[in-house]
Parts: structure tokens; sequence; C-alpha cells
């Protein structure tokens, strides 16, 4: 079983990961990593079997591609069904459980990086890169609640 680990000098191989499953570099399939990174750092979990994720998004490329992200780097999946995906329009909400910390991680896209994310200025790959070299506070807003097992 590959490791999953929050630790920042891993990411280009979760990322490399990422990119063999998706197909190809993409900005929403690394906020989606980096998102999950970020859950595994706040919730103190080990991924694949304690987790459980729930994510509201357009159901629709290219916003689907941050459900990509978010299996590889949390291990939580459609086919192990701890990975539920709801369509609904922006923002983005993303709702990571762990089940041995009774702790929950809620999180969203800063409202600055949806105007980012406008294909239009940007390419796809300037993008991805450009995401991984900022910090997540400049990407998400997210807080964790604890829940009384």
């Amino acid at each position: 079983m590959i490791k999953l680990n929050a630790e920042r000098n891993n990411i280009n191989d979760i990322v490399e990961r990422g990119i063999k499953l998706h197909g190809h570099a993409g900005p929403y399939l690394n906020l989606g990593i980096r998102m999950g990174l970020l859950a595994l750092d706040q919730l103190e979990a080990k991924g694949y079997f304690d987790l459980t994720a729930e994510i509201e998004l357009e159901y629709r490329t290219p916003m689907s591609c941050l459900i990509d992200g978010l299996q590889i780097s949390t291990g939580c999946t459609l086919g192990k069904g701890n990975i539920m995906v709801k369509n609904n329009p922006i923002p983005i909400k993303v709702l990571i459980k762990s089940k041995t910390n009774h702790k929950t991680m809620i999180a969203s896209l800063k409202p600055k990086i949806y105007q980012l994310l406008d294909f239009k200025k940007n390419s796809g790959e300037s993008l991805a890169d450009r995401i991984l070299g900022m910090s997540d506070s400049e990407l998400f807003d997210y807080r964790v609640e604890s829940e009384v097992p």
C-alpha cells in the first residue's frame, strides 16, 4: 500500500500519481490534492480507510477533476464508497471526516481562486503549477470541528 503523507516534500510524487490516474496536469486536480493533504494534516489522519469525504461541486469538467485529486491524496475512493459527490453549483464545498479522531474538516476555495481559474487568461498547466506554489491559507477557507464520539 502506498503511504499517504501530508509532508510538503512528497507533493511532487503525489501529483505524479494524480497525473497517472487523471491523465494530465491541471489546476483542479492540484486543488484536490492540496485540499486532501491539508485534511490529512489537520485531521492527523492516515488516509485510505479512516476517512470519508463529501464533495459538493458543479459535477462537470474541469471542476470535477478536483475529485480525482482528493482520491489520490486521501485514499477515499468511489470504489470503496468512502467518497460521495453531490452536484451543486459553485461554491465548491468539501467535508472530510476522520473516523479515528472524530474530527471533520470543512473546506472551500477562496473567492480569489475562482478568479484565478480563468482559462481564457491562463493555461491549465501554468495554473496547476501556480497552485502548487501557493499556501493553504491562500487557496482555502477551512475549519476543523470535533465531534463527540
